[in-house]
């Protein structure tokens, strides 16, 4: 194994803030089944509109509910790291292995909960928001690597480093993440939630109530093409 892809909410933030849900609730809209928030992921669900288009059209809402950046910096001091990410980091980081992550999230909010954490990371891929000189929100530019986009960063990730989807562990826990299994690559699934199971054998292996990073470790060395029990000692 070379290289571990993180997703981030939910995987990395486990019983933490729900970035997008949050600064929907934040503005005063519903996040429930007949919402404006449900009807937009179903019309991307169903290839009615683009990634980019439900970015667009969520801008609309949250431009209009006064999104800034003060905002989007309170969601995030409400978002924390599940237990054991740091010493997880650091140490997959010391066994030599690239550390990247590729999230449907928000990169200002990841960068401000992974603090000093960014070091250990040699990419973050996710949705970015645009503000204006008042920080007022401007923009959201949708990332190309979510749902389907994280099978093709996997292949673009090997392909920039030399090395085989084989080699990539890819750790998730939602419906979003399943793409990635059509790459080859190893993929653990820790904390199930949102339909998981919508591609069959999407996850070489999945772990059902993680409450420190840290108990991946030894799944990662197992998945690892010689495995040791010391490897992360």
């Amino acid at each position: 194994m070379k290289a571990i892809v993180f997703d981030f909410d939910g995987t990395l933030t486990y019983k933490s803030t729900n970035v997008w849900r949050a600064l929907w609730k934040e503005i005063g809209e519903s996040v429930g089944e007949d919402s404006k928030y449900r009807e937009l992921y179903r019309r991307f669900m169903r290839k009615e509109i683009s990634h980019q288009e439900w970015c667009d059209l969520t801008c609309e809402v949250f431009k209009a509910g006064g999104v800034d950046k003060a905002m989007v910096n309170k969601i995030a001091r409400w978002t924390w790291l599940m237990p054991g990410a740091e010493d997880t980091f650091r140490l997959c980081k010391k066994r030599g292995l690239s550390l990247n992550i590729v999230s449907g999230s928000v990169c200002d909010v990841i960068y401000k909960v992974l603090g000093d954490n960014v070091k250990y990371f040699d990419s973050i891929t996710a949705n970015k928001m645009i503000f204006d000189a008042d920080g007022k929100l401007e923009s959201i530019k949708g990332t190309k690597y979510d749902f389907e986009g994280k099978a093709r960063f996997i292949e673009r990730l090997c392909m920039l480093k030399g090395i085989s989807t084989k080699d990539v562990v890819f750790v998730g826990n939602s419906l979003n993440d399943e793409w990635v299994s059509t790459t080859g690559c190893k993929t653990l699934c820790i904390n199930p939630s949102n339909s998981i199971g919508a591609i069959p054998n999407a996850w070489s292996k999945k772990l059902w109530d993680v409450q420190n990073l840290k108990e991946i470790l030894p799944h990662i060395s197992f998945m690892a093409s010689k495995p040791s029990n010391k490897e992360f000692r």
